[in-house]
């Protein structure tokens, strides 16, 4: 028998709250700082990065991968500004989600959802396919999917 309070949060609701907040503000530094280096990027010579990029990993990877790196330098080039830009507005509507769930709000799962599944999307439309990550999706699905079975507690108290 559960001797919880009914007002006491679960403890996997608690544990996969504070791992978001923790993850949520190591990416959101990540992504801030992206934007001002994708600024970067974006004011210099196309070719003079693919250059600078390949000349940093010349001998630390193969060629192959090495033409990967020209393909990822040169979107990021190109949408590098739009990409972090979502990736940092999909970083606050997460948080968003899960503070509103840690505050008893029912919306509060569907503003992390959200956020999760544009999360994959837009950066797809934004950049093609290889923003695409299977392993990406599986885990997005997980974590809902974790938030989802603490539901009942949201439901069933009112907002604190």
């Amino acid at each position: 028998m559960d001797e919880r309070s009914p007002d006491q949060r679960p403890p996997g609701l608690q544990r996969l709250a504070v791992a978001s907040f923790i993850n949520q503000g190591m990416v959101f530094l990540v992504y801030f700082f992206g934007f001002f280096m994708a600024l970067f990027m974006r004011s210099m010579d196309v070719e003079e990065l693919v250059d600078m990029m390949r000349t940093q990993y010349d001998g630390l990877i193969g060629e192959q991968d090495l033409d990967q790196v020209e393909v990822y330098t040169r979107v990021l080039h190109e949408h590098g500004l739009a990409l972090m830009g979502v990736f940092l507005l999909r970083t606050v509507a997460r948080f968003v989600g899960v503070l509103r769930m840690w505050q008893r709000h029912p919306d509060g799962f569907h503003f992390y959802t959200s956020a999760q599944l544009l999360g994959i999307l837009l950066p797809m439309l934004i950049g093609g396919n290889i923003f695409f990550s299977f392993f990406g999706l599986v885990a997005v699905v997980l974590w809902c999917l974790m938030y989802h079975q603490q539901r009942d507690w949201w439901r069933t108290g009112t907002a604190a």
